[in-house]
């Protein structure tokens, strides 16, 4: 457990140094946090949909800016580059478990990206006036569960993003990998199209995927449009998926692993 932990603090603090990268980060997302509210004030013209007020739909975009990073997927830095320059044989004699290191590694860098980013666009939204801004949640019990859930979410994001790793061993494109895993994702995750403004039939597929535990539910729970009980629910729900998923996504990294070959000398 040691090792992992030491590969957890190495990546945190190493990402901590880009802090140019994250004010530039904020800049992009204050900017298109204004766009899209604007945007789905002149589509919903005041109006409310299924239950989704244009209050709420501010502070839902206002919470996706803050944590953009962690629906954003990306493998740790040098995993991808590592697997298409074959540099990956290293890990090989690692008495490591690669897919742990790998997580814990991804975990480290996407948790000091969140941190960097979300404080200034957390207080921005809090200083716009209401129906522009981010509004507070709704109650403390709400709070608390939107705080496991950003927890779920981040677990969710670092998890998906391992499938990212796997596509990469099979398509030795890292770009690529990213960009299929990214597009799904922030599609079903509600990044892309709030997921209360898609058709009830998509919501009631999409409700119980695991991309909507990353970023809307958490977000939904914070601004009352999910229920205490019924979050809980779908917060038992996520966890139950990332069990899955992480034993997934070790299966398919042992496969890969398994058939990887090495061109050079």
């Amino acid at each position: 457990m040691r090792p992992y932990l030491s590969i957890f603090k190495m990546n945190f603090k190493g990402e901590l140094q880009y802090r140019g990268k994250a004010i530039s980060g904020v800049m992009t997302q204050v900017f298109w946090g204004f766009l899209n509210i604007y945007l789905y004030i002149a589509c919903l013209q005041n109006t409310s949909v299924d239950g989704f007020s244009i209050s709420q739909m501010a502070s839902y975009i206002w919470l996706g800016q803050a944590f953009f990073a962690i629906r954003f997927i990306m493998m740790g830095k040098k995993i991808g580059k590592n697997i298409e320059n074959g540099n990956i044989c290293y890990h090989f004699v690692r008495p490591l478990n690669i897919y742990s290191q790998w997580f814990c590694q991804t975990f480290g860098e996407k948790l000091s990206s969140v941190l960097l980013r979300f404080p200034p666009i957390i207080i921005l939204g809090l200083l716009l006036p209401a129906g522009l801004g981010l509004s507070l949640p709704v109650s403390v019990p709400a709070f608390l569960l939107f705080l496991i859930g950003l927890i779920l979410g981040l677990c969710m994001s670092v998890t998906i993003s391992m499938f990212a790793v796997y596509l990469t061993f099979k398509t030795l494109s890292k770009r690529g990998s990213s960009s299929i895993v990214n597009t799904i994702t922030g599609l079903f995750s509600g990044m892309v199209i709030p997921l209360p403004l898609m058709p009830q039939a998509i919501q009631n597929v999409v409700n119980y995927l695991p991309f909507r535990f990353i970023t809307d539910l958490p977000f939904r729970i914070y601004i009352g449009n999910v229920g205490i009980t019924e979050g809980a629910i779908f917060l038992a729900i996520g966890f139950a998926w990332l069990i899955v998923l992480i034993i997934i996504g070790k299966l398919l990294i042992r496969s890969a692993l398994k058939k990887t070959v090495i061109q050079g000398g």
